[in-house]
């Protein structure tokens, strides 16, 4: 999907700061957390999931359509109980595995397999845009 070649495009080119990515500045500096990133590779294929300045994980999880886990596709948009519930999100790319914007490697693609540590905390919220 095309929202997946956006965002690998900053792989290695981020980091991740908390409420990061929400302003012009940021972005030219390659600041995100999870939820900017996110908005930003969707506004890149020309899907608008909110405004620069207000996109959460909770404005996300309001959107799109759900999609049963069992039926993900690359390109859904996939939710974790990190240090909340749906604290943290990214966009699945196929093979248990999400393209997100992550604390130690800003913007790269992280395992959802069990045993991982976004695999045990997915927590089935899966929505499609």
């Amino acid at each position: 999907m095309k929202v997946i070649e956006a965002g690998e495009t900053l792989i290695g080119k981020t980091r991740y700061v908390f409420g990061g990515g929400r302003s012009q500045s940021d972005i030219n500096a390659g600041r995100f957390d999870c939820s900017s990133f996110v908005r930003w590779a969707f506004e890149q294929v020309g899907v608008n999931v909110g405004p620069l300045s207000g996109v959460t994980t909770d404005t996300l999880k309001t959107q799109g359509q759900a999609i049963n886990p069992k039926d993900m596709k690359p390109g859904d948009v996939v939710f974790f109980d990190t240090y909340k519930i749906d604290g943290h999100v990214g966009i699945y790319v196929g093979d248990n595995k999400f393209l997100g914007c992550q604390g130690k490697t800003g913007v790269a693609i992280a395992s959802m397999e069990k045993g991982t540590y976004f695999g045990d905390k997915f927590n089935g919220r899966v929505k499609r845009f």
